[in-house]
């Protein structure tokens, strides 16, 4: 996984490409932030709940072709009381609030990306045991759903990168 991460990166923030990355994520980022978030549990819920909803429509179906009725009822019970369960769940992890973050703009990405440096060359350099702390400070997860096989990646820088300049400016007078 961390291989298949690393090329991503060194692909979409190569130099040749950098341009159309930075111009592409301030959309990324405003859908980023009005997406409505889940968690595990509430992930897991939904997805149970659409498995049940693919079961019940393949009993349906299994109806309609002729199959015995009382057995068909009887798996359809079964699939419905596996939604309910997985409704009630849904419906006992309420939405975590997230913290109200404006999306970031093409100024704000291309300043962060800067202050990072070259990226990819440091994920793909990086020891494994360092990887965590610099995907941690991208802002890294990762998430996978065994049923669909798909991984999904999402980042956020921390906030270090968001807020890279000290408001009241630099207070080092040695950093000068």
């Amino acid at each position: 996984m961390c291989q298949a991460l690393d090329q991503w990166i060194a692909q979409v923030f190569a130099l040749d490409r950098l341009s159309g990355t930075i111009e592409a994520l301030p959309h990324a980022s405003a859908a980023a932030s009005t997406a409505e978030p889940h968690t595990p549990e509430q992930a897991q819920a939904r997805q149970a709940i659409k498995e049940c909803e693919r079961r019940l429509a393949r009993y349906q179906a299994a109806l309609d072709a002729g199959a015995d009725p009382t057995v068909v009822t009887q798996w359809i019970n079964e699939a419905q009381r596996d939604k309910d369960a997985a409704q009630k769940k849904l419906d006992t992890h309420p939405a975590v609030p997230r913290k109200k973050q404006s999306p970031l703009d093409a100024r704000q990405i291309r300043q962060i990306t800067e202050s990072l440096g070259d990226i990819a060359q440091r994920t793909q350099t990086a020891a494994l045991e360092k990887k965590g702390p610099l995907y941690d400070a991208l802002g890294i997860t990762i998430s996978y759903e065994h049923a669909e096989r798909t991984v999904t990646v999402r980042s956020r820088p921390s906030s270090p990168y968001r807020q890279w300049l000290c408001p009241r400016g630099d207070l080092n007078p040695h950093a000068r």
